[in-house]
């Protein structure tokens, strides 16, 4: 996520799922609350959005969901969910049903952390 981003736009245009990944982000935290802004979404409940947790040494597939989230409207918002049982690092994960011509223009947010 760059700070200078102003969003940017995943498209499905398969019949598959598809999935697409952030990158890697320190925790600073156990726990907190993760976002999404959503500028434009063409399918409500298309999208899933999560947050997925490892530590440093670990490999990238061996990541876990700490929280997650579903587009469920095609009106702009901003999607909170509670994050929990935080590793090392972070990073979003979005997931798309298995239907054809799917898009969302979106921004993640720096996910809030609560004091240990």
């Amino acid at each position: 996520m760059d700070m200078m981003l102003l969003g940017e736009t995943i498209l499905d245009f398969t019949d598959a799922a598809g999935v697409e990944y952030g990158f890697w982000m320190p925790a600073r935290g156990n726990k907190g609350v993760a976002g999404v802004e959503v500028f434009r979404l063409s399918t409500a409940n298309a999208f899933d959005v999560d947050l997925e947790t490892k530590s440093s040494d670990e490999a990238d597939s061996a990541a876990t969901s700490i929280g997650s989230v579903t587009l469920s409207s095609t009106t702009p918002q901003v999607y909170k969910f509670d994050v929990s049982d935080a590793k090392d690092l972070v990073r979003y994960k979005i997931t798309t049903a298995a239907e054809s011509m799917e898009s969302v223009h979106l921004q993640f947010t720096q996910p809030m952390w609560a004091p240990d």
